[in-house]
């Protein structure tokens, strides 16, 4: 089944809630277990306060746009790709138009240095699959991708 969900949302910290909360539905509903859905929300979580905070200095009255999508046979595959190739599981993108992040800012401080905050890059990139980050003209894009393993090993 193909589907997907548009938010257009506020830079406002008080808004996560409700993003946690359609998030982790959309993530029951494709099939993932709680434990997944706990760490995918974390990861959209992170990345909505990084968006907040570092593109758009804590300013809340600018917006972001977060789309979900199922991923799937059905949908987010090249219709020439062998079905037995074609992984299930979700998309995330996230489009702000506050400042660029600088590549040097897109990494993880050394997990020895205990001290709140700046683990946000790492805890997504050790969630999600896929993380990509494309500053573009007018907007900055990040992309998340957790696939669903239906087999686990």
């Amino acid at each position: 089944m193909a589907f997907s969900l548009k938010l257009e949302l506020p830079s406002h910290p008080q808004v996560l809630s409700v993003v946690r909360s359609a998030v982790q539905q959309f993530a029951c509903v494709v099939g993932f277990n709680e434990e997944e859905c706990r760490s995918i929300i974390l990861a959209v979580d992170e990345a909505l306060a990084n968006i907040i905070r570092h593109a758009y200095d804590d300013r809340y009255d600018q917006t972001i746009e977060l789309t979900c999508r199922r991923l799937g046979p059905d949908l987010g595959s090249d219709p020439g790709t062998p079905l037995d190739q074609v992984r299930d599981g979700l998309e995330f993108v996230l489009i702000d138009h506050g400042r660029p992040a600088a590549p040097e800012q897109m990494k993880s401080r050394d997990l020895n240095d205990v001290r709140p905050g700046g683990l946000g890059i790492h805890l997504i990139t050790q969630i999600m699959d896929q993380v990509s980050y494309e500053p573009r003209e007018n907007c900055n894009q990040l992309r998340l991708v957790k696939l669903l393993n239906r087999n686990p090993q």
